[in-house]
């Protein structure tokens, strides 16, 4: 299929030029080609000359021109505040570009459908225009059985696949930087600004979010994947919740510059737990083998359907074991048969790190264990664990 002609009728040349300069330097360029008009007598030209439009956004002003020779084409009006009143769907001109290029690919996929507002941030769902972030939750019952290092890892190798893939780390304790070390410090020495801004930026300018992630996140060398540094005041982790989870994630997601969102959690499981799971197209039990963990496994599995019924049944879809320093013969002396089904690939202890090289990457086997779950999970059967 080709791509979608995009129009957009603005006054200001400079606006239009921005736009159709971001389109061709980003993954949209996939989906869209841009047509800018700076006024309505230029594209009621282009629409006389028998040119094909598929979608066309414009100002009030210009809208109204060109209501009657754009009959039939879906339409959004490009306004500077939001009023729910008119015919046609609304969209903020002024809002970060891949905010604003991902509501009209949604409203290109749905043709132009009347909406009362903003929609509501796209994580698994997608339309036709930037592919929707798929996102993996990476948990462990119990502490101390590798979940950070094969979340690191796994982002590494799908990084290496050739996916776009964002690290978010929402433990409790963050101790990411063992792997990935501390992040540079602002130009004015500071501390390099991370999740504690963005939960700032979420809750004071939400439509800005997505812009300050791409403003401040870090690209690591070795992971092959972006990440943002720990928040600089613990008290925010501490009250972190679940809505918050869910517009971190969210952002993320909204920036359209992600294939992959890689979650890595701690051992709880409260509310906050539960909505990322329900964000996640899978979530990765991580298991060491051993049976203190195994029962912790158990007791949470039982403790999840007890306090959220037929809501954790549906999360429990998506849940895969994945052994670390174990084999399937240990695991199954301690593993009950309701429990979720584990994929084919085997973590092994990384001697490296047991003399603290805890760098990323230094267990050539341990990567190699990355890379087939990678290919498990992404390649070969696309989300697996999301539709059993």
């Amino acid at each position: 299929m080709g791509k979608y002609q995009l129009a957009v009728a603005a006054g200001e040349r400079e606006y239009a030029k921005r736009l159709a300069d971001y389109v061709r330097d980003s993954p949209f360029s996939a989906c869209f080609q841009v047509i800018a008009f700076t006024n309505s007598e230029a594209c009621l030209k282009y629409l006389k000359q028998g040119y094909a439009i598929d979608f066309l956004a414009a100002e009030p002003v210009l809208m109204e021109e060109l209501m009657e020779a754009s009959a039939g084409i879906p339409k959004a009006v490009l306004v500077k505040e939001l009023t729910g009143r008119g015919e046609l769907p609304e969209l903020l001109q002024f809002q970060p570009i891949p905010l604003l290029l991902q509501r009209l690919s949604e409203l290109q996929t749905r043709g132009g459908v009347k909406s009362s507002g903003p929609a509501a941030p796209s994580v698994s769902g997608g339309g036709g225009g930037a592919k929707a972030a798929k996102v993996t939750a990476v948990y462990s019952a119990s502490g101390g059985t590798g979940k950070t290092a094969i979340a690191l890892h796994l982002a590494h190798a799908a990084g290496s696949g050739g996916l776009r893939v964002f690290y978010l780390n929402l433990e409790l304790w963050n101790t990411s930087e063992r792997w990935l070390g501390k992040p540079k410090r602002e130009a004015g020495g500071g501390m390099a600004a991370g999740l504690s801004e963005l939960l700032y930026e979420l809750k004071a300018q939400p439509e800005q979010a997505a812009e300050w992630l791409l403003e401040h996140r870090i690209r690591h060398p070795l992971l092959k994947g972006d990440y943002v540094a720990p928040c600089t005041n613990m008290e925010d982790r501490l009250t972190l919740s679940p809505d918050d989870a869910r517009g971190l994630i969210g952002a993320i997601a909204r920036s359209g510059q992600y294939d992959l969102i890689v979650v890595d959690l701690d051992d709880g499981l409260g509310e906050l737990h539960a909505a990322v799971f329900e964000l996640s197209q899978q979530v990765l039990w991580v298991s060491d083998g051993e049976a203190a963990e195994a029962e912790k496994r158990m007791m949470k599995l039982r403790y999840g359907e007890q306090k959220w019924g037929e809501r954790f049944r549906l999360i429990s879809r998506k849940f895969l074991i994945v052994r670390n320093r174990t084999d399937a013969a240990a695991e199954s002396r301690v593993r009950s048969r309701t429990e979720p089904s584990a994929v084919p690939v085997l973590f092994p202890d990384a001697e490296e790190w047991r003399a603290g090289e805890a760098g990323l990457l230094t267990s050539p086997l341990f990567r190699a264990s990355a890379e087939k779950l990678a290919n498990y999970l992404f390649q070969e059967g696309g989300a697996k664990g999301a539709d059993r």
